[in-house]
């Protein structure tokens, strides 16, 4: 991993395979995509949880992590102090903050609305991790892990406060239902993206791409922070992943889709069988009084 940090907004971004010499963040910022020559700093803190460490002790007292005193040339170079790490760091041994650089962006160009036709989306800021946002719906997209990363800081904060209930009672839900079901498409690969139920039973369907990132409707994002606050991931069935996230396997989410099509189209077919049977398609009924008019006849 080859870190970078943006000069402006400080977001990190990993350009080890990055073809081109720059860095075009999403604050608008373009730079370099060189890191400066590494320095042995004094080990300070716990690479695994970015504890402070209180003198030579061999493991964290935090979390019991092994504490590597003399890291490796090839771990990670700290995009702010630019201290060497041990490989696979989490956290820079001597400042201490986390490594979490953002999705690279597949292509140069503004990514277009998935529900809007025509909408460009522009880019946001939530909670130091980068989105993109349609102007006309409020849809979000968020790239690659960021949506994970966005729960695990609401996690955070509802284990900061001991899990207590978020105060004013239980959450209404702010977006909207969706009363038909509509597979759309991913603004990266135009493929056609997965439903799901986050958390399994939160009643938040958001579509997912497995290979670019997830969709979320106005207003899901909050209607998912008030889920997980409440504890909702930790009620879910034992041995399941909490957030109902499958990998990201191409072959396996095709096939998913390609199942819930079939679903799909079953319904309406089994739709129109209804139609035929309740308004007698190819009888010359025309609505619910011809029907009438036949039965009393």
């Amino acid at each position: 991993m080859k870190l970078v940090a943006c000069p402006h907004c400080h977001a990190q971004y990993d350009v080890s395979r990055l073809v081109s010499g720059t860095v075009a963040c999403r604050c608008g910022t373009t730079f370099p995509a060189e890191s400066p020559a590494p320095r042995d700093a004094a080990v300070m803190r716990c690479a695994s949880c970015g504890a402070l460490l209180q003198g030579d002790e061999a493991t964290c007292a935090y979390c019991q992590a092994v504490i590597a005193r003399q890291p490796m040339p090839t771990g990670p170079v700290c995009p702010e102090c630019f201290a060497r790490n041990p490989e696979g760091a989490r956290h820079c041994v001597a400042c201490g903050i986390a490594f979490l650089p953002q999705p690279m962006r597949t292509r140069a160009e503004a990514l277009g609305c998935p529900v809007c036709a025509g909408s460009i989306m522009a880019s946001r800021n939530i909670g130091g991790l980068w989105v993109d946002e349609c102007p006309r719906c409020l849809g979000l997209w968020a790239p690659g892990d960021v949506m994970d990363r966005l729960v695990d800081k609401v996690e955070e904060k509802r284990r900061a406060s001991n899990g207590a209930p978020t105060p004013g009672g239980p959450h209404a839900r702010q977006s909207a239902w969706q009363e038909e079901v509509v597979y759309r498409h991913c603004p990266e690969c135009q493929g056609q993206m997965q439903r799901k139920n986050f958390g399994m039973r939160s009643g938040v369907v958001v579509d997912w791409c497995g290979s670019h990132g997830t969709w979320l409707d106005a207003h899901e994002l909050e209607d998912i922070a008030a889920f997980v606050l409440a504890g909702g991931l930790e009620r879910s069935a034992p041995g399941a992943d909490p957030r109902g996230v499958l990998p990201a396997d191409p072959s396996r989410t095709a096939a998913i889709m390609a199942a819930e099509q079939l679903v799909v189209d079953e319904r309406e077919r089994s739709r129109q069988r209804e139609q035929a049977i309740l308004f007698g398609t190819g009888r010359g009924w025309k609505g619910i009084a011809d029907l009438f008019d036949h039965l009393l006849k």
